[in-house]
């Protein structure tokens, strides 16, 4: 695992300021993304996705598939304060789509193995990630509850 002085070098000379790409780069290194992960072209496309008062709470790398759906691939989930992320980035090819909290159900992370399965589920179908990185996946199990929770704590407030 690369520490954090190890990602400001590995990403920005010393003499700048660090760039928004590498304090982003930095928060995924604490939630648990690792050298190969920083190397994806998902990461790289993400300072573009998300927006500037959006924070990073959650991320999860791995290979994907929309249960009841064709569409599978190897891609990130993205949890941020006020959206769900999925990101699928090839050289010809981006596919990205935007799940917001109210609409998800819950979040089941499950193991076999060495690896995990990380499914969220939401009214329009199922999403599951499979992963080897068990930091990353538990982070982002995390950040959906915590989501969920808010977005029922906004939602109990509108009907007092």
């Amino acid at each position: 695992m690369l520490s954090v002085s190890e990602v400001i070098i590995m990403l920005s000379n010393l003499k700048d300021i660090p760039t928004e790409k590498a304090l982003l780069n930095i928060r995924l290194v604490e939630l648990g993304a690792d050298r190969y992960d920083l190397i994806l072209p998902e990461t790289h496309a993400l300072p573009n996705i998300i927006g500037l008062d959006e924070e990073v709470r959650g991320i999860v790398y791995g290979r994907y598939k929309q249960v009841g759906d064709i569409k599978a691939g190897r891609g990130a989930l993205v949890a941020t304060n006020r959206r769900v992320l999925l990101i699928d980035k090839k050289p010809l090819f981006s596919k990205f789509d935007e799940i917001i909290y109210p609409v998800i159900s819950g979040v089941t992370l499950t193991r076999a193995g060495a690896g995990m399965t990380v499914t969220l589920h939401t009214r329009m179908g199922d999403i599951g990630v499979f992963t080897l990185n068990k930091l990353c996946a538990k982070n982002f199990v995390k950040a959906i509850e915590d989501g969920i929770y808010v977005e029922y704590q906004n939602k109990a407030g509108d009907w007092i």
